[in-house]
């Protein structure tokens, strides 16, 4: 660990365009460029299979179950795992090389992927790619928020959201011809070379803010390093932070199911291919997904002008819409609703990532901001990542003898009523908003 130097014993690698003014320098924004392609990457590399789940089922001989196996279990439990102690880490040590180190390593993962010939060298490839993944979003965002200060990170959050409008707009219909002309394999192989390229050139070339430049109280000595039990304990007693983070694993079981199974779904629900499919979500959702995240800081800024309590009531609409544009999306028959509804889903679900991250960053101090957000996300990731395409995988194969190929949509609406209900629970959060605030301000770490 050594070689790693921490943040606050070497000054010198700060970068003095990015700590001056914490706005719009060539500094920052090349690094926030470089955070959004990592964030996109992220995202692809994980739901990569579900896009080419049809061509992988039928080479390796796959059941749903299997599927919903190893897009969640299989990658989640080493997601979550990792994601603690990493995270702890992050919040003493450089966090632009444990961003990179992840970075590379995940993606020698899905490099790996592309050579695997059974459900286990499949599952065990998904496994140690979750562990590279756990290296990505909660450093980032601890990173993001010594890059810029406290009037441009709304807009600058929202562009790393972006990351997985990216995914959809410009990935995913390059990878769904590119399987469908070379085979998955190929894909997989392309898309790890280029993360491994990404991820030396993080490390390489991105310099290290001082952590907490921007905050009330930055931190300092042995009280940046507060202890594991007083993290937590902090964490778990503001209410604003477990409202927050329920109601976002629950819309995420809806979310993760209609993301993993939609091409399937658009396969046997109405006869595309793969390339049809790609051809048709991946715009769709990279637009959407951009005009959301974009989007959604600029506003909850302006709502924000006539009463903070949007920082909840705007979370709490995307939950909401996210399952409610589910339905739209599964029980059309006409493709312009189908696609209607998964525009709005995207919309919805792309803009509620920055604005949660607005909203927990407010509500954890300085020192364990890394920490929090893992949680956070370990959270998510065990609720929604492994219940949602997990459940959709064995209700599948149960309702299969009902209804045939059509089983898919009766077992994503389930799912996809969870996510209806995340809504009225985020408004809960917001009761307590103003005292966890402060309570974050001015905790000492004890």
């Amino acid at each position: 660990m050594s070689s790693i130097p921490s943040s606050a014993a070497a000054p010198a690698a700060l970068d003095a365009s990015v700590s001056r003014d914490g706005g719009w320098t060539p500094r920052s924004i090349y690094m926030l460029a470089l955070l959004t392609l990592a964030y996109a990457f992220n995202y692809f590399d994980r739901l990569l299979i579900s896009l080419l789940f049809p061509l992988i089922q039928a080479d390796l001989k796959l059941t749903d179950t299997e599927l919903g196996l190893i897009t969640g279990v299989a990658f989640v439990l080493i997601y979550a795992v990792m994601g603690l102690p990493i995270a702890r880490l992050a919040d003493r040590w450089n966090r632009k090389m444990i961003i990179g180190i992840g970075f590379s390593f995940w993606s020698a993962m899905t490099l790996a992927t592309g050579f695997v010939t059974n459900v286990w060298q499949m599952a065990a490839a998904r496994f140690l790619m979750g562990a590279g993944e756990a290296a990505g979003t909660p450093p980032s965002t601890s990173l993001l928020s010594d890059i810029f200060d406290k009037k441009h990170r709304p807009l600058a959050f929202s562009i790393m959201a972006s990351g997985t409008a990216i995914s959809g707009l410009v990935f995913t219909p390059i990878a769904g011809w590119m399987g469908h002309l070379y085979g998955w394999r190929v894909v997989y192989w392309v898309a790890g070379c280029v993360g491994l390229g990404l991820g030396l050139l993080m490390m390489l070339t991105v310099r290290e803010p001082q952590r907490g430049r921007f905050d009330d109280k930055a931190p300092d000595g042995e009280a940046a390093k507060p202890t594991f039990k007083s993290s937590l304990a902090f964490l778990l007693k503001r209410r604003t932070y477990v409202f927050a983070t329920l109601g976002a694993a629950l819309v995420t079981i809806s979310f993760y199911a209609h993301i993993v199974w939609s091409t399937t779904f658009m396969l046997r629900v109405h006869g595309m291919s793969v390339a049809e499919s790609a051809s048709l979500l991946g715009p769709i959702r990279g637009i959407s997904g951009l005009v959301g995240a974009i989007g959604g800081g600029i506003l909850l800024a302006r709502l924000l002008r006539y009463d903070e309590r949007w920082r909840i009531w705007l979370p709490a609409l995307c939950f909401t819409a996210v399952g409610l544009s589910q339905y739209v999306f599964l029980f059309s028959t006409n493709i312009l609703f189908v696609a209607i509804g998964a525009a709005i889903d995207s919309v919805a679900a792309s803009m509620m990532v920055p604005l949660l991250s607005l909203l927990l960053i407010q509500v954890m101090p300085v020192p364990i901001r890394s920490f929090g957000m893992a949680l956070y996300v370990l959270s998510i990731a065990i609720l929604g990542q492994i219940i949602g395409p997990l459940g959709v995988g064995i209700l599948n194969d149960q309702l299969a003898t009902i209804w045939q190929d059509e089983a898919i949509r009766y077992s994503m609406a389930i799912t996809a009523f969870v996510g209806v209900i995340a809504g009225p629970i985020m408004l809960r959060a917001g009761r307590h908003l103003s005292s966890d605030t402060a309570e974050a301000r001015t905790w000492s770490g004890a």
